[in-house]
């Protein structure tokens, strides 16, 4: 169990009415304070459900309170989605895609929670960048309206070439652009294949088998229904070819364990 550091930055956030309060560690990654995660999740003893828990998924927070000093417990990301699912409640699965659309993109692109539809401030630029960058944006943006020509795969050129002619990196461009709703999906077949010690052929057998993913008739890997909740096919364009990859949320794994 670790011991974080003393704090008073402990940030509520609002679940259907509901308080959530979370912690900012040094490393940049949030705590969840386990009795406001209970309390929604509908697990009515958290000490009991702190026992389930693995050692690196929970944790004590010191912060501030009227009556001084105070201890809590915390879970963090992967001590969260167990909770989750131990939980029969029918707000865990809403409560789940609530942190992981919502608070956790907010945390790890700029560091705090903002109100979702409330843009953040762009990233400073240099003047000739600007130029460059909006030249750019305006022929993606003509591109898109080109019959055939899907907005994705536009876009996903578009920021190819803006790296290229400015030497931004796309990690920097999207700190800059106020999204609103950049997923969290970040890992592909072979990444995530890593973690079960499957290798990307198997995993993606695996993940069809889970009804998460099927063979369209291009023979690709498409998305079901059920996938979409945990998934994103992402736009791409590298030497020329432009395309889609599915990129899966690290919660998956769950998943898969648990459907075996």
């Amino acid at each position: 169990m670790s011991t974080l550091a003393s704090t008073s930055s402990l940030v509520p956030f609002d679940f259907e009415g509901r308080q959530i309060r979370v912690f900012t560690d040094e490393q940049g990654e949030p705590w969840f304070v386990a009795a406001d995660v209970c309390h929604v999740l509908g697990i009515g003893n958290p000490r009991q459900a702190m026992t389930r828990l693995d050692d690196d998924e929970k944790g004590v927070i010191s912060t501030d309170t009227p009556g001084g000093l105070q201890p809590v417990a915390s879970v963090n990301e992967p001590g969260l989605y167990t909770l989750v699912l131990g939980s029969r409640k029918p707000e865990a699965r809403r409560f789940k895609r609530w942190v992981t659309h919502e608070v956790l993109p907010a945390i790890r692109r700029t560091g705090s929670y903002t109100v979702p539809g409330l843009a953040t401030a762009p990233a400073p630029l240099s003047s000739d960048k600007q130029d460059s960058v909006g030249a750019l944006l305006l022929i993606g943006q003509a591109l898109a309206q080109v019959p055939g020509v899907k907005p994705g795969i536009a876009m996903a050129a578009t920021l190819t070439c803006i790296q290229e002619n400015t030497g931004l990196a796309t990690e920097t461009l999207r700190r800059a652009l106020p999204a609103a709703e950049e997923p969290i999906c970040s890992l592909n077949a072979t990444q995530l294949g890593r973690r079960l010690s499957m290798s990307a052929r198997v995993m993606n057998q695996h993940l069809a088998a889970c009804g998460l993913q099927h063979r369209n008739t291009r023979d690709e890997w498409e998305l079901t229904e059920r996938g979409q909740e945990w998934a994103e096919a992402m736009p791409y364009c590298r030497h020329g070819h432009s395309g889609y990859q599915i990129l899966w949320n690290p919660a998956v794994v769950d998943v898969v364990r648990e459907l075996g």
